[in-house]
């Protein structure tokens, strides 16, 4: 009789506990031989390897399968339905271009103005140095499709010559411009393109009621008024760095201090408190809060930069009374204001509201 080896006699050993154990687990429907074992991991084994190999072939299909990208992109300003910073931003740079262009410029205007090509211009290109421009209203004449901009432009001209001895008698001036421009995006909503070249026009004005802020008159801030106690600590570490600036906010209001910080110190000049606030003791004190009351404030703050030189800023918040102290539970992201023949709105989401 023919002996195995030892190899072969580990192998029937390990085989023959394998097919123990499934017989002790219920077994397979049909055990199967040890040859079809070997075929069955065999083939695993080769599928695996397939896979493997084929993977970055089909990556490199995927890619090389795309379409083409259009060799004449659309311009990247578009619009956006209920949008106006597209349009608003067009016409930004169309004027811009405008201003600058002289002879040969004819070629960065279409970009913006199709026919602009047709143009006769004159002059040296950048002549009209543009220094601040800004959209400064844009009304939408057909929803999504067609809009008239107003820009404002701050600009440097070159100083004026007297015609009679073409010499120079004049500074270069600096002004503010304001032009009209009609934009229109096409059926599908973008591309924008102006429809005529901008229109030079005076300063709007307008002659409606404007709204007011919905706060009494500001009144010097007080020293020992606790809510300004509150309010000079807190500006001190918020703006200078000077503090832990957890000790005077809300729990659950989120705020950190400018970093880096800009100011070197920060002091508290003005406040002014929501109209509905009754000022007691009629010392333009707030006080120290009753119980967990809420209160509006404008704050005028001088806030003085490293080199020593102060700057005014202006803070709209919120305090908010808790054990008899006051905290700040959020920076207002606008003031309250009362609108012509209507009452008071109430206040835009705060920029760090407390969390819910």
């Amino acid at each position: 009789m023919k002996r195995r080896s030892r190899k072969e006699r580990t192998r029937h050993e390990v085989v023959d506990v394998a097919d123990q154990e499934l017989d002790e687990q219920g077994g397979w429907w049909m055990s199967p031989s040890t040859g079809s074992v070997a075929v069955a991991t065999n083939l695993v084994r080769r599928l695996a390897w397939a896979l493997l190999i084929s993977g970055p072939l089909l990556g490199g299909w995927a890619i090389v399968s795309q379409p083409a990208a259009d060799a004449h992109p659309a311009p990247v300003v578009q619009s956006s339905s209920g949008d106006t910073t597209g349009p608003g931003g067009f016409a930004e740079m169309y004027v811009a271009a405008f201003l600058r262009a002289g002879e040969g410029s004819q070629g960065e205007l279409t970009a913006f103005y199709p026919r602009a090509e047709d143009l006769e211009l004159g002059g040296k290109p950048d002549a009209v140095q543009v220094g601040q421009i800004a959209a400064v209203r844009v009304k939408e004449v057909a929803p999504g499709r067609y809009w008239s901009v107003t820009v404002a432009a701050r600009v440097l001209e070159p100083a004026a010559k007297n015609m009679a001895n073409s010499t120079t008698s004049e500074q270069p001036l600096i002004r503010m411009r304001f032009f009209q421009v009609p934009v229109e995006a096409d059926r599908d909503g973008g591309p924008l393109a102006a429809l005529a070249l901008p229109a030079e026009i005076s300063a709007p004005t307008g002659s409606a009621p404007k709204a007011e802020l919905a706060y009494g008159a500001p009144l010097p801030a007080q020293a020992s008024d606790p809510a300004v106690a509150t309010l000079t600590e807190f500006f001190a570490a918020y703006l200078s760095g000077s503090g832990e600036l957890g000790r005077y906010i809300s729990p659950g209001t989120r705020l950190s201090s400018v970093r880096p910080a800009p100011y070197r110190s920060a002091t508290v000049t003005q406040v002014a408190v929501e109209n509905t606030f009754q000022d007691s003791d009629g010392d333009g004190r707030i006080g120290a809060p009753a119980g967990r009351e809420r209160l509006r404030l404008v704050v005028n703050v001088q806030a003085a930069r490293p080199d020593g030189i102060a700057r005014p800023l202006s803070y709209a918040l919120t305090l908010a009374g808790r054990d008899g102290r006051w905290e700040v539970a959020a920076l207002d992201a606008t003031p309250q204001i009362t609108l012509p023949d209507l009452p008071a709105t109430p206040t835009a989401a705060p920029s760090n509201s407390p969390a819910q």
